[in-house]
C-alpha cells in the first residue's frame, strides 16, 4: 500500500513538472539591466531569469528560475530550471531542449550555473534531477543501450529491474554522481515513466535533422527520466 501511495506520489510530481514546462508562462529578468545577474563564458551569456507561476501551480511552487545560455544573436536550445515546492521546500532540477546534447555536456553545464543556483536554492534540499527520455543524449543512450541489450537482449524488463539496472549502470551513476558528491547526495531510485524500447528507425521522429548513423539499434524510452535522490 504504501508502495503504491509512494508511485502516486512521484507520477503527481512528474505530471506537474510536465505542466510547468509547457505552460505559456511570462517570464522577467531578474535585476534592473537585461544582464545583471549574468556570467560571460567564452562566447556566450549566461542569464538567470524568474518564471511567473500560475494555476494550477500556484499552490505548488515557491519559486521557479530558468537560466539560459545567450549569445549575441539568440537564445540557445538549451535552460535548466529549477523550483521550490511549497509543502517541504525541497528543491528540483529540470533539463529543457528540443535538439540532442551529450549528458556529459548537460551535466557540465549544470556545473557552469550552480554559483547562481545557490544564491536563490537551498542545495542541501535537491530532491530529484529530470532529463528527457535517454535518445536525446548520444553518450547516455549509447552507453544504456550497449549495457541492457548484453544483459536483457531486447526484452522489456518491469519498472523495479529497470531502476536496478539504472541504479547499477556505472557510466550514467558516474556522471550523477559526481555532480551530487558536492552535496552530499546520492541516487535512491530512477523512474521512467510508461518505459518502453524505442527502434532506431523511429528515432528520426523525436531527433528530425540528427545524424541518426552512430546511435544504437534501440533506445531506452518513455516520457522523461527522473532522478530521486536519498535524503542526506
Amino acid at each position: 500500500m504504501k508502495s503504491k501511495i509512494r508511485s502516486i506520489k512521484i507520477t503527481i510530481y512528474i505530471s506537474s513538472i510536465l505542466i510547468l514546462m509547457s505552460c505559456n508562462r511570462s517570464t522577467k529578468v531578474i535585476g534592473s539591466d537585461q544582464y545583471k545577474n549574468k556570467e560571460k563564458l567564452n562566447d556566450t551569456v549566461l542569464v538567470k531569469i524568474e518564471d511567473r507561476i500560475d494555476k494550477p501551480l500556484i499552490n505548488f511552487y515557491t519559486k521557479s528560475y530558468s537560466y539560459y545560455w545567450v549569445t549575441e544573436k539568440d537564445t540557445l536550445d538549451f535552460k535548466i530550471g529549477m523550483t521550490e515546492l511549497v509543502r517541504d521546500s525541497s528543491v528540483h532540477i529540470r533539463f529543457t531542449h528540443e535538439k540532442p546534447i551529450l549528458f556529459s555536456t548537460a551535466m557540465n553545464k549544470l556545473n557552469e550555473c550552480l554559483s547562481l543556483i545557490e544564491q536563490d536554492f537551498n542545495m542541501d534540499l535537491l530532491k530529484s534531477l529530470y532529463f528527457k527520455p535517454p535518445i536525446f543524449y548520444k553518450d547516455l543512450t549509447t552507453e544504456l543501450s550497449k549495457k541492457y541489450q548484453y544483459q536483457f537482449s531486447n526484452k522489456r524488463i518491469k519498472y523495479p529491474k529497470l531502476n536496478e539496472f539504472l541504479l547499477d549502470s556505472s557510466w550514467l551513476e558516474q556522471k550523477v554522481s559526481e555532480f551530487l558528491k558536492q552535496h552530499n547526495k546520492s541516487t535512491k531510485r530512477y523512474i521512467i515513466e510508461k518505459f518502453h524500447l524505442l527502434e532506431k528507425q523511429y528515432y528520426e521522429n523525436y531527433l528530425p535533422n540528427t545524424d541518426l548513423n552512430e546511435y544504437p539499434l534501440f533506445s531506452i524510452h518513455g516520457m522523461g527520466m527522473s532522478i530521486i535522490l536519498n535524503d542526506k
